[in-house]
This record gives structure tokens, sequence and C-alpha cells, in this order.
């Protein structure tokens, strides 16, 4: 009888060590994909209203990406383009005091791929999603929306981001910048409320600071009802740069940019940057940021700038050498060096 009872109970130890085994291997998988969600590797982004950690308020600096906006199927995390992924790292080595916010107007899931994991390595960067009609809730715009006249835009991507900056800025305050803006120096100790003159006669939205509260937030309010009471769908620049111009006229009591610039006075405590500060290059002249003949040239004339516009909209020289000389790549270089490092020998 005691070697049966012993048998049996070599037996059941054998199969308790063996339970317990698959329990401890279940758990350590269980803690490994929940590891490696946490990491960015297998889970949706969060959205931006949704998840637990907000973007402090007036302490961040806001990127959009509206593309993916009705293009679920076809956008992903390797959809992001080097030239992309550079002006976000470059906001947030200049800026480590600031969190840095990606926001894309669509529903998507994290991915490993280099570009993403150099802009993760940043402990400032963060990636969240946006459902706009969840957005918008709460805000002046949320009834205007509604009507559908947004969605009759002859430029609907580009009215969706000019309206999607203004909502972000209304909710948190802080700093909003495109896609296509490489940032040379800290923003961290310029005051909020701020843009930057594109020309003698238009102040430019690919840059806007406000404060999250005061008289940034009443600012951020009048933008939201100027875009929705003079919204034109057919026109490209007049709910964006032109609805900055027109709120900041009655503000600053002129509408000559000109003497807006520089005036916080005068335009009650708001700044408009010279032209200098962000658009020292005009569309017109965006070659000149990828020869190598005016690569100097252009370096030096941006000396002073806080950041230059590189107009992706129309650029059409990608990919390039990162090995060539030009003002766009010894950028890249030193401003964006993990993306330029993770791009490899052709810059997207």
């Amino acid at each position: 009888m005691f070697l049966i009872h012993k048998s049996k109970l070599s037996t059941y130890l054998i199969c308790r060590r063996r339970l317990i085994l698959a329990v401890l291997v279940a758990v350590v998988l269980v803690f490994s994909i929940k590891s490696l969600t946490s990491n960015g590797k297998l889970a949706a982004v969060e959205d931006i209203l949704l998840f637990s950690s907000k973007p402090p308020p007036g302490r961040t600096i806001f990127f959009i990406e509206s593309s993916c906006y009705r293009s679920e199927s076809q956008y992903n995390m390797s959809s992001i383009k080097a030239h992309q992924a550079c002006a976000i790292e470059s906001a947030a080595l200049h800026n480590p005091k600031f969190q840095v916010f990606v926001l894309f107007a669509c529903s998507i899931r994290n991915e490993s791929v280099p570009i993403i994991d150099a802009l993760l390595s940043y402990k400032n960067v963060q990636f969240r999603s946006i459902n706009l009609d969840r957005y918008a809730e709460d805000t002046p715009i949320a009834d205007w929306l509604k009507k559908g006249d947004l969605f009759k835009s002859s430029y609907l991507m580009f009215h969706l981001s000019d309206l999607l900056r203004l909502i972000t800025l209304y909710r948190f305050g802080g700093v909003y910048m495109d896609m296509d803006v490489l940032v040379l120096r800290s923003l961290e100790e310029e005051p909020l409320n701020f843009a930057g003159a594109e020309r003698a006669d238009s102040i430019g939205n690919g840059v806007i600071g406000l404060e999250p509260n005061g008289f940034g937030h009443q600012l951020c309010e009048l933008f939201l009802q100027d875009f929705q009471v003079n919204y034109r769908g057919e026109t490209w620049a007049h709910n964006g740069p032109m609805g900055l111009v027109r709120v900041l006229s009655e503000i600053c009591g002129t509408n000559n940019v000109t003497l807006m610039v520089n005036n916080r006075q005068r335009c009650q405590g708001f700044k408009v940057f010279d032209v200098n500060a962000f658009y020292e290059v005009p569309w017109q002249e965006w070659r000149l940021f990828f020869q190598p003949e005016t690569a100097l040239f252009v370096r030096a004339r941006t000396e002073n700038s806080i950041m230059v516009h590189i107009w992706n909209h129309v650029v059409t020289e990608w990919p390039l050498q990162t090995n060539s000389i030009t003002a766009y790549m010894m950028w890249a270089a030193q401003h964006c060096p993990r993306v330029f490092a993770a791009a490899g020998e052709l810059f997207y």
C-alpha cells in the first residue's frame, strides 16, 4: 500500500509541478504581451481624450497628421516619412521641457519601424489619436461641424488640419507646428500667444502658440468663431492664415501686418514674429533647401531663424541622399540626428 501511495504522490507532485510551470509560462506570456503593448509594439494608439495621460496645458507642442482621415486602411506608422519625423524630433530635441504630442485624425496602431522607434526614444514624444466628433464636443465649433459644410471642401485635408489645430489649442493651449517645420532652437522661454508673419501682408498658421486660459483661450475662441462664420471650402488659405489675419486685425486695431510685427502692446499681448523667425524662405523658393550650391547661402540667411518651413506640400525632391551637401540635409543631421541615422542612405 505504501508503494502505491508513494507512486500516486509522485504522480501528483509531477502534475502539480507541470501545472505550476504552465501557469508561470502563461503569466510570463501575458506580461510580455502587456509589456509589448505598453512599449508601443502592439497597442492601438490611444484616443487623446480617453487616455489618462493628458497634454500638460500650455507646455505641449502638437503635430497633427490629418491626411489619414477617411483613408485608415492605407495609413499606418510606416506612412510617416523621414522628413515629417525630422520635424517632430527637432521639436523634442530643442524643447525637452515640453511634451511633444503627435495626433492622428484616424485610428492607428503602433508599429516598430526604425523611424518611429527613433522618435519614441525621446521621453517627451507621445502618439495619440483623434475622433473628430468627440474632439469637437464642448467647443465653439461643435454645432457648426454637424452641419457638414467642412466635408464639402475642395481641400478637405488642409481645411481639416486648419480646424484641428484650433480645436487642439482651444482644449490644451501650447504650441502647434506643421509637420514640415524644422526647429532650429528652443521656444521654451518664449511667452505663449504668438504666430509669425509669412509675408508683409499675411500671418502663417504653420506655427501658433496660445495660452491654455485667459487671453490666449479667448483668442482661440475667436479664431474658431471666424472659421465657421467665414468658412469657404473652395479657397485654400481663406480658413487658415487669412483667418488669423481677420481676427488679429480686430485685436491689433490694424490690418497692416507690418505694424503688428513684434508689437505685443498693440496686439494686447499677442506677438507676431517677423518673417525671418519661421518663414524666411518663402514657398516659391523651396528649391534653395535642396541645392548644394545654395546650402551656405540658405544657412546664412536663416542664421537668426527659430524654425524653417520646408513647404512639404510643394516639395518634389524626396528622397534625398543623406550624404548630400544641401541646407536641408545639413539641418537634418544636426537637428534630427536619430531620425537621420534611422533613415539609412535615403531620406524620404
